[in-house]
């Protein structure tokens, strides 16, 4: 490939669809080729630098999915779930490698993502915050040494506008502890009502909240009788998700077809 990698954006005029464009205008290796918007957008026609806080780029945004895909180098998606389907079949339909961030996918949702990986490379996590990745293997090591003398709660912490509850990287979570201590879903419970018999220790809680304007706050705690573990990561800026799936879609360059994760990119 000469020149900069080229990355259309899906969901471009969403909060993190801003911030990408903003990290790919201070890049060396990427920028911006498309800006891609729903058919009713009320941001149809306008300038994608413009509307994401920064100097006209001369990239309108546009609904065509299929020439921007087609124009592109990468995809990055961070559109809704319920239009996956179909930038994962554009994508396969253009050969193009996709990092795919959109929240609150299903399970039918993996499978399509399974499905296009055996075609195209992808790049798929619940959050791509370089961070947030280290949290993932973090919370790995420590339930291999202190999951079964511990007890285990999740704190998922989210701005009053966010839609899916627990989020995605709450769910993450739940799945890395779930795996690594042998556990399953029936030892999972969402919060706590009314008067509870005492705690079985395999119980994994999980407790969300939805308020004010928090970017993503996550913890997971180990509590023992003699001691407390917190593995805490806190977003400052929206942009750390940004910075993580541009590095997604670079790392993709090239990649053969399969289905890669953040640890694959960051090599941990």
């Amino acid at each position: 490939m000469a020149g900069k990698n080229r990355i259309a954006v899906i969901g471009a005029s969403g909060r993190m669809g801003k911030a990408i464009i903003q990290v790919l205008s201070q890049s060396k290796e990427s920028e911006l080729s498309a800006a891609v918007v729903g058919k009713e957008s009320v941001c149809l026609g306008l300038d994608a630098g413009l509307n994401s806080g920064l100097k006209p780029n001369g990239i309108l945004f546009t609904s065509d999915l299929e020439k921007a895909i087609s124009e592109a180098d990468t995809i990055i998606d961070f559109s809704l779930r319920e239009v996956l389907q179909e930038v994962l079949r554009v994508c396969v339909a253009a050969g193009k490698p996709a990092v795919v961030g959109t929240t609150g996918i299903t399970a039918e949702h993996k499978k399509l993502l399974m499905d296009a990986s055996s075609k195209i490379p992808i790049v798929y996590s619940p959050n791509m915050s370089v961070g947030v990745n280290l949290l993932f293997k973090l919370t790995e090591i420590a339930a291999r040494v202190m999951g079964d003398l511990a007890d285990i709660e999740i704190q998922d912490i989210h701005h009053r506008h966010k839609k899916d509850s627990p989020s995605g990287t709450a769910e993450k979570l739940k799945a890395i502890l779930l795996e690594t201590l042998g556990r399953s879903e029936s030892d999972v419970i969402h919060g706590r009502h009314g008067i509870l018999p005492e705690r079985d220790p395999k119980e994994i809680a999980i407790h969300s909240f939805r308020a004010g304007e928090v970017i993503g706050d996550h913890t997971v705690f180990f509590f023992t009788p003699e001691e407390r573990i917190e593995i805490s990561h806190k977003a400052q800026d929206r942009k750390t998700f940004a910075v993580g799936s541009v590095r997604a879609a670079e790392f993709l360059v090239g990649r053969k077809n399969g289905l890669y994760d953040m640890f694959s990119v960051l090599g941990i």
